[in-house]
């Protein structure tokens, strides 16, 4: 993906950076912000539990560069072989994938995947460097891909990276798959008994979705879908900054993006809507102002979500051992080159060990073929503007599966809300964003079993000041200040009993000056609060920088 920094990618969203934009980029490379290096890029995420079991890693690449993923031939994706570990046979306690990059010079944020056996395990995207050089790690958990490590499977790495005289970092990446055995403390952790995949999709103002036909294993008891998706593009990775159409058709001139802030990607079985995906407003390292994001990423850029969504009810329908289609659409997306949604399903079957045929039947559905959205817009003239976007979704679906040890009723409730106040100031200059998702997604199962309700509730704001002035002199000014979260409780409950409860509150709030002219002025401030409670303990920690460095 040949992801482009605000000073060129908010051209769409704000037209006073087009001239700002020019004015970089002919000068030829920008100076080195904060001096010629940043502190390495690091998170105060709580780190991945390491069981203390027996574990046996394996290296899949060292060192790997990315330099053209458009030469001919292009030197993505990498592609290996993985072959699980004999001295450390599966069930595993825990399956996690480690990553090691590095990169020096100028380079914008790109996109890569990982996929094992044509399954998508990792949507993740880099950070830009500096002059002198930087590396990052990530790690992430795989235990859930657990069914594709039971015999050697392809893996490949895919990050399409673009150099030239002008930008020259090459990423070097080195990857290795670590394996869990098992104790008394650290057992065998559960998971699918089977994965399918719909393969990488893409869709576009012209094609909004696509289709695969799957077949189902006939003794299937429950599936989950987790779709990975992401906007790409001029407009679309800026989507949640969109502005309604209505306003962009009355202000040509200002070069706006449209189709509104709201976008939600609809998953169908065999046609019939099953549950809908509200993508999190991941913003890269490269995105307003780079400075925001140096040296910590914004929230799940270098780990983006996995989106989960319980298709148990629709069992039911799946169970003849014929071809099932399984369709992804997105509600809106611009026109503008290369935007577009991009992803991959992944189903996770779990099947009933004690019979060779469930049956099964899906009995309430009422699922929304779109959410319900309203938009009040109010039109000042002179390129300003106010709107308020809101959405909402109240879904509910039923059914039942005759297994081995009786029948088995699910339930999957979902509700959903979005709102977008956003204020269009000075000429399309100047703008405040406040963006807020609520998502409360529960499955209550009975039968088979204790009765059970596992309930998900997720809280994502978004704020977003954003002032950019230029004046008789030629002198710019820009400043960028933002507030990004993720909060999310998970509960589990046993009849009336509560039994199990996870947090997590993660927020992240950066600031960033940038003046050119008569001074030159870059410097940027940050803080980030991350806090989890668990069946591990509590987990609390919080980091302060300034230009570039952590803040003792």
């Amino acid at each position: 993906m040949a992801v482009r920094p605000l000073l060129r990618r908010a051209a769409r969203l704000l037209a006073a950076l087009l001239a700002l934009a020019a004015t970089l980029l002919a000068a030829g490379p920008a100076r080195a912000d904060f001096g010629t290096d940043y502190h390495d890029p690091f998170s105060v995420a709580r780190p991945l539990a390491r069981p203390d079991t027996r574990s046996c890693t394996v290296e899949l690449m060292h060192d790997q560069p990315f330099s053209n993923g458009y030469g001919n031939p292009p030197d993505t994706p990498y592609a290996t072989t993985l072959t699980p570990p004999a001295a450390c046979r599966g069930p595993w306690s825990a399956v996690r994938l480690d990553l090691h990059g590095q990169v020096a010079g100028r380079q914008f944020d790109r996109l890569f995947t990982v996929r094992i056996g044509g399954v998508e395990v990792l949507l993740s995207s880099t950070p830009e460097p500096s002059a002198e050089g930087i590396e990052w790690r990530l790690e992430r958990d795989l235990t859930r891909y657990a069914p594709l490590f039971d015999r050697p499977q392809p893996f490949a790495f895919d990050l399409a990276n673009v150099t030239d005289a002008t930008y020259t970092g090459v990423f070097r990446i080195t990857a290795s798959l670590t394996f869990f055995t098992t104790s008394a403390r650290w057992p065998a952790a559960r998971t699918a008994d089977r994965l399918l995949t719909t393969g990488p999709f893409g869709l576009t103002v012209a094609a909004p979705s696509a289709t695969t036909a799957l077949t189902f294993p006939q003794n299937l008891e429950r599936l989950t879908a987790e779709v990975y998706t992401r906007g790409g593009g001029a407009c679309e990775e800026f989507a949640y900054a969109s502005a309604p159409e209505e306003f962009v058709r009355a202000n040509p001139g200002l070069g706006l993006c449209g189709k509104g802030p709201f976008r939600e990607l609809t998953l169908s079985v065999d046609g019939r809507v099953a549950g809908a995906v509200w993508p999190y407003p991941v913003i890269y390292t490269g995105g307003w102002d780079p400075l925001l994001w140096r040296p910590i990423p914004g929230i799940a850029a270098f780990d983006l979500p996995a989106y989960r969504l319980d298709l148990t009810p629709y069992v039911g329908l799946l169970l003849d051992g014929r071809p099932h289609a399984l369709g992804i659409a997105v509600n809106a997306a611009e026109s503008q080159s290369n935007d577009l949604w991009t992803g991959q399903v992944n189903l996770f079957a779990e099947v009933d060990h004690g019979r060779a045929r469930t049956e099964g039947a899906l009995t309430d559905h009422r699922v929304a073929p779109a959410a319900d959205v309203s938009t009040a817009l109010t039109d000042q003239g002179g390129g300003n503007g106010h709107w308020t976007v809101t959405a909402a979704r109240h879904d509910r679906a039923s059914g039942w599966v005759q297994t081995s040890h009786g029948r088995v009723s699910t339930e999957v409730r979902d509700d959903l809300s979005f709102s977008s106040d956003q204020q269009l100031g000075a000429a399309g200059n100047e703008l405040a964003l406040h963006n807020r998702t609520d998502l409360t997604r529960s499955t209550a199962t009975r039968g088979g079993g204790a009765p059970q309700v596992r309930s998900s509730h997720e809280s994502d704001p978004l704020d977003v000041d954003y002032r950019y002035s230029r004046d008789a002199a030629g002198n710019t000014d820009q400043r960028t200040t933002m507030a990004l979260g993720r909060h999310q409780e998970d509960t589990l409950r046993l009849g009336p009993l509560l039994v199990g409860r996870t947090t997590v509150d993660h927020s992240y709030r950066p600031s960033a000056h940038r003046h050119d002219g008569d001074t030159t002025v870059r410097t940027a401030n940050a803080v980030e609060d991350y806090r989890s409670t668990g069946p591990d303990g509590g987990y609390h920690r919080t980091a302060t920088t300034r230009d570039g460095w952590p803040v003792p």
